[in-house]
């Protein structure tokens, strides 16, 4: 027996549109610190300020740091701006990071890994949307096609058997 539909149903609204914000979300925040730590300025964040920050998932306390940041080769130099990345412990020894530009008000640390995973979280939240959505454009496209190519229907009169050839 074959299947006649997807099984795609109005009730799935919520859902594909919960995966596609929320993949649009894990995008927003991964796209421009991959495009930073890619082409961005490679250079040294001294940290000064620190703080504590919330709880992670396995209740560990990490610390957000601002601080100033030197371009490898000296050209530049940014004071006061904040690194995205959390630390375990206020950092003695400069860390290496990247900036979009001489006008960036944050650094990035260099660790791909933390780019890598919102945009790998992101396409698993797109997958949901993309087959629901593919699933019920093909399923309206074949109630189209099946609309289309129906016979006419024939006369009223029960004893009728349809229209028959002119001789």
């Amino acid at each position: 027996m074959t299947r006649t539909n997807s099984g795609v149903r109005w009730i799935h609204a919520f859902p594909i549109s919960i995966g596609i914000a929320a993949g649009i979300f894990m995008f927003n925040a991964a796209v421009p610190r991959l495009i930073t730590q890619l082409a961005g300025v490679e250079g040294a964040f001294s940290a000064e300020i620190c703080s504590w920050g919330s709880f992670d998932s396995e209740g560990d306390r990490r610390m957000s740091c601002a601080g100033d940041f030197t371009a490898a080769d000296g050209s530049f130099t940014l004071s006061g701006i904040e690194i995205d990345g959390m630390f375990d412990d206020r950092p003695k020894a400069p860390v290496a990071a990247r900036v979009s530009g001489p006008s960036a008000d944050h650094a990035v640390q260099t660790d791909l890994g933390t780019s890598l995973a919102p945009m790998g979280m992101g396409l698993i939240a797109f997958a949901f949307p993309a087959w629901a959505l593919t699933a019920a454009t093909r399923d309206a496209l074949d109630r189209r096609r099946r609309r289309r190519n129906r016979p006419p229907a024939t006369a009223a009169d029960p004893n009728s058997w349809g229209p028959l050839p002119s001789a």
